[in-house]
């Protein structure tokens, strides 16, 4: 198994990039991960203001993934995340959905142990590991890692996890693939701007899914199908995945809109994904057991 080292990333998407590493289709591969400020922060004195846009979440990559072609679908099989010992979270004035009543900025040092976040003397927080960067390259244009999008990148979505498999719409030829920013925890909305951020490792299966058209991105669980969409409101997230979720729905039931539809009404979930992110993403949830 190919160990891609985190010495080789990127601060955006772009069709330009050139491949940092070259695998074929259906290998699995150890991504390594720097944390979301590049390792910047090291104690509580640093704080947003002192981070470069340009260092925060860097993604390992470009991978070239060779065999997968523009116009198919990515299935990145998520087999394993391993946290770094020690996590940072930080709010800010300038960042969060209550930015404006952050008085001033602070960070955080999180320790992690025993499968926790030690959060305060009196406080440990079960652990969610999950990957915040999973995109592909777009067709054209230059899009930050901290952007989401189309081509999945800030995705900051819980369900981006051990056991799940997240499937990206390709839109260059070998996708270029670039992962990072992996997060301890995180509660849906990452609601100050940030989860507790560490460095670490994910552990990786690459193939082509073939028989599923996205638009957008979508995650499988052990449980679950979810719809995943970006935009810059959260009604038009939301009415993004939703109309994504009722699409494959239809598809999968081999039943008209209007019945899809209301199924999706009945038996599928809305989410909040994450409101800091230059665009809001939302995310629509359905039962196995109903497809």
């Amino acid at each position: 198994m190919k160990r891609l080292s985190s010495k080789k990333t990127i601060s955006a998407f772009s069709p330009k990039n050139r491949p940092a590493y070259r695998i074929r289709l259906g290998e699995r591969v150890l991504v390594e991960s720097k944390d979301c400020f590049s390792g910047i922060v090291r104690s509580k004195a640093t704080l947003f203001e002192d981070i470069p846009m340009e260092k925060v979440n860097p993604a390992t990559g470009p991978i070239e993934i060779q065999g997968l072609a523009a116009g198919e679908t990515l299935c990145v099989s998520i087999d394993r995340i391993k946290c770094g010992k020690r996590g940072v979270i930080v709010c800010s004035p300038e960042l969060g959905i209550l930015s404006k009543d952050v008085r001033k900025s602070r960070t955080k040092l999180v320790e992690i142990k025993a499968n926790k976040a030690v959060f305060s003397d009196d406080l440990r927080i079960d652990l969610n590991p999950h990957v915040g960067v999973i995109g592909v390259s777009p067709a054209e244009g230059v899009l930050p890692t901290y952007y989401p999008g189309d081509h999945g990148g800030n995705m900051d979505t819980i369900e981006a996890r051990e056991g799940s498999k997240v499937y990206l719409p390709v839109f260059v030829d070998d996708a270029m693939l670039a992962i990072g920013d992996l997060h301890a925890a995180m509660g849906d909305g990452e609601v100050c701007g940030t989860a507790i951020e560490v460095p670490g490792e994910v552990t990786l299966k690459l193939t082509k899914a073939e028989h599923l058209d996205l638009r957008r991105p979508m995650i499988e669980t052990r449980t679950e199908w979810i719809s995943y969409a970006a935009a810059k409101t959260l009604d038009e997230a939301a009415r993004l995945a939703t109309s994504d979720l009722v699409r494959f729905i239809s598809n999968s039931r081999g039943i008209d809109f209007e019945e899809a539809y209301m199924l999706a009404s009945a038996a599928a979930s809305l989410k909040i994904s994450q409101v800091v992110d230059p665009l809001m993403a939302a995310k629509m949830s359905i039962s196995k057991r109903y497809l």
